[in-house]
């Protein structure tokens, strides 16, 4: 939608990958993208956050959409992440989804108690099945994702992901 960040990473990428005048951007908001899809007013979407993606899986249950995979040189273009959205995620998605991602990552000061940030790592990984079932999108979040996190890791949480075998680069230490 308007102002949001997938708008802005949108527009970015539609420069980065050459497109800019070959197709327009609508001025809409995200909540009406679905529906403008459905009614002929759009051809397709941009939309940034986890998946799976609600308003991905409703234009892809009731119009049939192709959700766009990247080259990993395209990716490399973007200076993201490369992400992977398993095959299936969505209705006639038949492959994995290759595309970008900004790690989201819980921050905290130097000066947090060891043993607090070791509690609230431990919870967080025990509990994410549980949220998992109450937002899905929470199941798109696994250990291998810990790769493109590029600050330092607290030394709390570090000596959790030691103790369940969650490798941590040196630069995260």
């Amino acid at each position: 939608g308007k102002g949001s960040f997938g708008a802005k990473e949108g527009a970015k990428y539609i420069k980065l990958f050459g497109l800019e005048g070959k197709v327009e951007l609508a001025d809409a908001e995200l909540s009406n993208a679905v529906a403008a899809l459905k009614n002929g007013q759009i051809d397709g979407f941009v939309t940034a956050g986890s998946f799976p993606a609600p308003n991905v899986i409703e234009a892809a249950a009731s119009v049939g959409v192709t959700v766009l995979s990247l080259s990993d040189d395209a990716i490399a273009k973007t200076k993201r992440a490369r992400l992977v959205i398993p095959a299936g995620t969505y209705a006639g998605q038949g492959s994995d989804i290759v595309t970008t991602s900004l790690p989201v990552v819980a921050y905290t000061t130097t000066e947090m108690d060891e043993k607090i940030a070791y509690e609230l790592t431990k919870t967080y990984w025990e509990q994410k099945k549980e949220m998992g079932a109450g937002a899905a999108w929470w199941n798109g979040v696994n250990e291998g994702l810990m790769e493109n996190i590029s600050g330092k890791i607290h030394p709390g949480a570090a000596i959790f992901y030691d103790e369940i075998g969650i490798p941590l680069t040196d630069a995260q230490r």
